[in-house]
């Protein structure tokens, strides 16, 4: 028989945390998926409204405060705890590894409406050397001692004890001028536009209303602060607090992108299930601000849903710091729904990239979802980068001894597909080239479809690029018109069947009539019923593909060489886009300017 009179006091006071943790972590979760208005109205009206502001991640609340609106969180601010307003401060006023005086005064006025005297409390005691680098960045301040009349210079100096002088320069407002201009309010929307000499005035009058000696240690020190030194080592501190929380330096979050061979990858060790019925109260909860955004038709957030429900509070835990390296190391401020949502369709892309790396052939969701228990989310994510990293290494090697390249010729002259294939592969980080198919003109690669897609247009690409340095074309001899691939070939082409001369000047119209209207014959070999047509007339589609066989033909006997599968198939692509362009325009109605797959001679 059970009875909680036999159960020990530790054991029900765990239990009771325990539930009391996933309570509230119910009631944030419902918050975060919530409107804005809903969100701070829930807030506020929470039964123990400190309790539950409090017990938010700093993420999720950080994240929350730009959903509803930074002047309207105020109330819930006054609220948070110090360590949460710390975060906003270690997130928001840093620009590199400097200290942004005009995002600070934004930031400080917005805790300073909070809660004034808490926050002025907190900030002395527990970062007295920001608070002063910040006035001494503002402020020029002199003392005047006890026998010294005040002389005329003071004209321009407040004093609130007769003792410190502080005024605050022409030539620094002026600064804080050029640096509104370089950073727009999107960038720092934290709340309406104050000078920074209005806040200081605002908090040193109410910390001399608060403890005048306290005030006087504060000026004396900001007097006396060495802003250099100062900034280094507050840099450092806020690096070592975000990194608890996945936020790396950027040197070391960039190694997330570091390619993981599939022989390397970690396994977990094998522990017990981290469950809800067994975590420990002490140790914080993972954001849930991303959870809302784990949707998509890809491997990945398929196979989560088949992840036991004991194992995904590790999981989730692990999913919110890999997350955060990947912000670190894109270098990127998540305020608004729509910034964290590409981080985290990206990051999930990567993942089912990775998992599709791994099992090939194999694919399916249940061994997708072992493979996610199995291995760490941050090798799998560095197997999807490996796939996309291969393709760009052979791009870029390749690239740098092209023929294109040695001729300078613009990616243009690929045409507008490989063009897009190319300057996707060519970023630092390499893009699939989606041409809208799915909305967007470049995506990441998020499965094997999309590495074969890319790998089959590079190997054209190539196969393409070789072929022309076999011809050796000159391209000197190109003067007008448009020139790619296409047109160089196709030109070079009928002007092989024209007995022309092998350059690329432009081809009188008049000369190339013949060829155009071959290129739309039948094939006489073929019978055809007699319907007592022209049989030299366009035709729709011939009874056999005879142009490109032909066209094959001409490229493997100029170049010596067997054509490669991939240049074979391009050139009779080429061939059917030709037919669905120009089959039904008759010979007498050619217009050149039209017609950019030939170089021809306009009248």
């Amino acid at each position: 028989m059970n009875d909680k009179r036999t159960i020990p006091p530790e054991t029900l006071r765990l239990t009771n945390r325990q539930n009391r943790e996933l309570k509230l972590r119910d009631q944030r979760s419902q918050i975060l998926k919530m409107d804005s208005e809903t969100a701070l109205d829930a807030l506020q009206d929470a039964p123990s409204p400190a309790t539950l502001i409090q017990s938010f991640p700093d993420q999720d609340l950080y994240f929350l405060m730009h959903r509803i609106g930074p002047s309207d969180f105020i109330p819930v601010l006054s609220l948070a705890a110090s360590d949460q307003w710390e975060y906003i401060l270690d997130v928001e006023v840093w620009d590199g590894d400097r200290l942004d005086t005009r995002i600070m005064t934004r930031a400080f006025d917005l805790l300073f409406q909070a809660d004034p005297e808490r926050f002025l409390r907190w900030i002395i005691m527990e970062k007295p050397d920001y608070f002063e680098f910040y006035l001494s960045r503002h402020m020029e301040i002199l003392i005047r001692e006890h026998d010294e009349v005040p002389p005329d210079d003071f004209d321009g100096y407040m004093t609130l004890d007769d003792k410190f002088y502080f005024r605050f320069p022409e030539e620094k407002q002026a600064d804080d001028s050029d640096e509104d201009d370089a950073i727009s309010d999107e960038d720092m929307p934290l709340s309406e536009e104050i000078q920074a000499s209005e806040l200081i005035d605002a908090m040193v009058r109410k910390l001399a209303d608060m403890d005048l000696s306290v005030f006087h240690g504060l000026m004396l020190e900001t007097m006396n602060v060495l802003p250099a030194e100062t900034e280094e080592e507050q840099f450092r501190l806020k690096t070592i607090r975000l990194a608890e929380k996945g936020f790396l330096p950027f040197h070391e979050a960039i190694g997330i992108y570091q390619p993981t061979a599939l022989k390397a990858l970690r396994k977990r060790p094998k522990t017990q299930v981290y469950s809800l019925d067994t975590f420990d109260p002490d140790l914080p909860l993972p954001p849930q601000s991303f959870t809302q955004f784990l949707d998509g038709e890809n491997l990945f957030v398929h196979a989560l849903a088949r992840v036991p429900s004991g194992f995904m509070i590790t999981l989730e835990s692990e999913l919110a710091a890999l997350i955060n390296k990947v912000i670190s190391a894109d270098r990127i401020k998540v305020r608004d729904t729509e910034t964290l949502s590409k981080i985290i369709r990206k990051t999930s892309a990567f993942l089912s990239l990775g998992l599709e790396s791994i099992l090939q052939e194999r694919i399916s969701l249940e061994a997708a979802a072992d493979l996610i228990q199995t291995y760490y989310l941050e090798d799998l994510f560095r197997t999807g980068s490996r796939a996309g990293i291969q393709l760009k290494t052979a791009v870029s090697s390749w690239y740098s001894h092209s023929f294109i390249q040695k001729q300078n010729l613009p990616l243009s002259f690929l045409g507008e597909t490989f063009l897009g294939v190319m300057g996707g592969l060519l970023l630092d980080r390499p893009l699939y080239f989606d041409n809208y198919q799915t909305g967007e003109l470049y995506r990441h690669f998020a499965s094997l479809t999309d590495i074969r897609t890319t790998r089959k247009a590079i190997d054209q690409i190539m196969g393409i690029d070789g072929l022309l340095a076999r011809l050796n074309p000159d391209i000197t001899s190109f003067k007008k018109g448009v020139l790619t691939y296409k047109s160089l070939i196709l030109t070079l082409w009928a002007k092989n069947r024209l007995a022309l001369a092998p350059d690329l000047t432009p081809i009188d119209t008049d000369l190339f009539k013949p060829f155009f209207t071959q290129l739309f014959a039948k094939d006489p070999n073929v019978p055809t019923s007699d319907t007592g047509t022209d049989q030299t007339a366009p035709v729709l589609k011939p009874a056999k593909d005879i142009r490109s066989e032909d066209l094959i033909l001409w490229a493997a006997q100029a170049t010596g060489m067997d054509l490669p599968l991939p240049v074979k198939e391009l050139l009779k692509e080429l061939i059917n886009e030709i037919r669905e362009e120009y089959a039904e325009i008759h010979p007498d109605r050619i217009d050149p300017r039209f017609m950019p797959h030939f170089l021809l001679k306009r009248a």
